[in-house]
């Protein structure tokens, strides 16, 4: 990019999940452990992002600050949906975090948990446990 100013990326995350559903009611995004394919809504094409590519797409661009790779789950959702959603980010954390490859970027962990205080009080508890005790 050739600029000398400090840079925050964003993983791509809500991007990608922006794509889950088409007007026909089709899901374009298709999440598992590993990551997330997602298919174009121009031309069809597939794409697979994991932690470790965002990480990477991101190191590449230079970036100062680096948002972990995070499931962005669709409103509403039910209190086991946002539960699960918030242990693949927090296992997504994880992975984004080992794949750190800039020692000049740092990386912003995403809290989750939708509208439940509850559930976002824990998400923080486990992004903290990442960014103290992984550090």
């Amino acid at each position: 990019m050739n600029v000398d100013l400090p840079i925050l990326t964003d993983s791509g995350g809500f991007q990608v999940f922006s794509l889950g559903n088409t007007r026909s009611g089709r899901s374009l995004v298709k999440t598992d452990d590993d990551g997330v394919q997602f298919q174009s809504h121009l031309d069809g094409t597939k794409y697979y992002v994991t932690p470790e590519k965002a990480m990477d797409i991101q190191s590449q661009l230079g970036a100062d600050i680096i948002m972990a790779f995070d499931e962005c789950l669709q409103y509403p959702a039910t209190d086991e949906q946002i539960k699960t959603s918030m242990d693949l980010t927090y296992r997504w954390l994880k992975r984004s975090h080992q794949a750190m490859v800039r020692d000049q970027s740092l990386l912003f962990g995403i809290v989750q948990g939708g509208l439940s205080l509850e559930h976002r009080k824990y998400s923080l508890q486990q992004l903290q446990m990442i960014v103290f005790h992984l550090a």
